[in-house]
Formats: C-alpha cells, structure tokens, sequence
C-alpha cells in the first residue's frame, strides 16, 4: 500500500491518514515502514560486513573453489545489488556496505 503521492512540483506527501503528530514527533503506518525501511538497511550493512569477514577467512585458508564459498559470495552479491537499488533511489546514503 502506497503511503505516498507526488505533487505536480516533484515533491512528496504523506497522506494525513498515515501520520499522527505526537509533540514533535510523529508516529503511524508511515513512521513504521521508514522503520522498517532503516531495520532493512541496518541488517544489510552488519551481513555485509559479515559476509566479508567470511569470506576473507575462507580465502586465507585456499577454498575459494567450495561451495560454501559460493553460497556466501553469491549471498554477498545480492545483498550488493540490493543495496545498489537502495541507493539508486536515495533509500540508503552508503552505496556499498
């Protein structure tokens, strides 16, 4: 479900509906999917990170050839390419992990 429209001057709303204002702050279906959307970010960034400590291990000890090898560099990939959408539309500020 779309939280959001474009106005005719190219910027963004969030319909009334989706916010409710709580003091400063502001809480409600669109707070939690831009939390969500950040969770997705965060994870990304601490599997990479993981992936890349993995991988390293696994080639200071010659078996870039295994298959648990290219599980976890085709996981790394995606998780890249993934990234490279987010950052495409301005969802992340780090284009790679």
């Amino acid at each position: 479900m779309r939280m959001t429209r474009q106005e005719a001057d190219g910027t963004w709303r969030i319909a009334k509906e989706y916010l409710a204002f709580e003091g400063t702050d502001a809480a409600g279906p669109a707070a939690d999917k831009l939390a969500a959307l950040e969770d997705l970010c965060e994870t990304l960034a601490l599997e990479q990170e993981e992936l890349s400590r993995q991988l390293s291990q696994l080639r200071a000890a010659g078996k870039t050839k295994t298959a648990h090898f290219r599980e976890l560099m085709a996981k790394k990939l995606t998780n890249s390419q993934v990234v490279s959408l987010l950052y495409a539309r301005g969802l992340t500020e780090q284009k790679d992990f």
